[in-house]
Formats: C-alpha cells, structure tokens, sequence
C-alpha cells in the first residue's frame, strides 16, 4: 500500500507524483494544507520532523525527501524504469536530479514567494503570521520568508535565485541539442524531476525565460502532452494560488535584474 501525504501546489509532491504516474502505481492521498499550516503541527512531524512535504509512506515504511522518494519508487517499482541503463546517462540523469537539492528548489521558493506566494500568506495569516513564522522548524527559511514578504522581488537574493533558472534553462537548452530527453533519448527521472519547476515558471508568468530557447520550449510541449503530466494539471492550486500571473506585471523589471 502506497500513502502519499502532499499539498497540490508543492513542487517537491508534484514530482513525486509524476513518478506515481509513469510507473502506473496507486495510491492514497492525504492532503496536506500548507497554507493552514498542517505540515507544522506535531503529529506531520513525527512522520517528518522537517516539516515538510511529500512525505511517502509504503507498507508502513516512512520515506522523506521528494529526489530519495523518487529514486525509491523506481528501484522498488522497477517497471517501466525511469533510470537509464547505460551509466553515462545514468550519472546525467542523476547530476539533474541533484540540481534542486543543491540550488533549484531555493531558487524556486524564493521567485514564488516573491511573485505571489508572500502576499498570499500575509493575507491569510494576517495578525497571526508572525506565530505562523515561528513554527517553522528551519530559522533559515523562516527568515528567507519574512524578508521576500516585505520587499517581494527586490529581496536582495531574488536576483541571484531568477538567476539560477535562467542558467538552469541555459543549460537544458544545451543538453537538448544532445539528446531528445535531458538525460538521454528516454524519458527519465531527470525529466520528472525537473517538470514542476519549469511548470511553476511558467504558472507564474516567466515564460519568457525561453522565449529564445526553442528546444526547451519543445521540450515542455512534449512533457505537457505525457499522461503523467495530469499529476500536476489534475491537482489545481488550493491552499497558495501560482496562476494569478502576477510574473507578468514584474517580467520588465525581472528581465532588468537578470541582465544586470
């Protein structure tokens, strides 16, 4: 039996549940609401004492961590395989699969926060969201937090983070010149994995990110056009809301800190 605790809008669960999907697997949902801050309280922290989701949970084993939960999935589940069997494209597949934990995912929560999530939470949290901040777990993210809802896209390290994705799309537009995938001429982990923040991106308005990269821009079409992408298009936003295209009205300005 599969479990997987997750909110709609968390990038980390949807590529979670993009893995879910190409390897056909059910499963049961628990919703976790973010912005209610269901992650945060002491019973979502014994299975998870981040605080953070996805969380899975398979034949009463707790596996944390969205990239160890991935590669869990298709060692436990090994059909259809998701990892390439020759190791050069194995090692490219999992330098991918590395970049959000090293930098893509901070990246992506700062340029959310600042577009739209920060406002959103203030609103939501109103008096309360100083306590709110506080719960969190990680000092370093609640400050991160306090700071992108105060000065949004003028933080001082939003333009470090917008910069990221730019070299991130640099970058795939690079390795699609190789090979019809990421990793290799099949879809891997690399490919899930990379989805959602692409996607998030997108959602926000930021599409002119590849504007003059058409080989990621094809790239995109044919992952929205996998049976598996409905792990992200059938879970609309519920708790945060990354549709307002808020991206668009600061595009000129964010355009200008990425050139500077």
């Amino acid at each position: 039996m599969i479990e997987l605790y997750h909110d709609n809008l968390s990038v980390c669960a949807q590529k979670v549940r993009i893995v879910l999907e190409e390897k056909r697997l059910p499963w049961t949902n628990h919703h976790v609401n973010l912005a209610a801050a269901e992650h945060l309280t002491p019973e979502f922290k014994k299975m998870n004492p981040r605080g953070v989701v996805p969380v899975l949970v398979h034949d009463g084993n707790v596996i944390v961590e969205s990239s160890v939960i991935c590669s869990y999935l298709d060692e436990a589940f090994p059909n259809p395989a998701l990892m390439p069997k020759n190791p050069v494209e194995r090692a490219a597949m999992r330098l991918w699969c590395k970049l959000p934990d090293d930098i893509l995912h901070m990246a992506c929560a700062t340029v959310s926060f600042a577009i739209s999530f920060g406002q959103q939470l203030k609103k939501k949290a109103g008096a309360g969201l100083e306590e709110r901040l506080m719960k969190m777990p990680d000092p370093a993210r609640r400050e991160r937090q306090r700071a992108l809802i105060e000065k949004g896209i003028e933080t001082s390290f939003f333009r470090d983070h917008i910069k990221v994705f730019e070299r991130t799309i640099a970058e795939m537009e690079t390795h699609l010149g190789k090979t019809k995938w990421l990793a290799s001429d099949a879809y891997t982990l690399a490919d899930a994995e990379i989805t959602p923040y692409i996607e998030r991106v997108d959602r926000l308005g930021l599409a002119g990110l590849w504007d003059n990269r058409p080989r990621v821009a094809d790239w995109f079409m044919r992952i929205k056009a996998r049976p598996s992408f409905k792990a992200i298009s059938d879970y609309p936003p519920s708790d945060y809301d990354d549709t307002g295209r808020d991206g668009l009205k600061s595009w000129p300005r964010i355009k200008q800190l990425i050139a500077d």
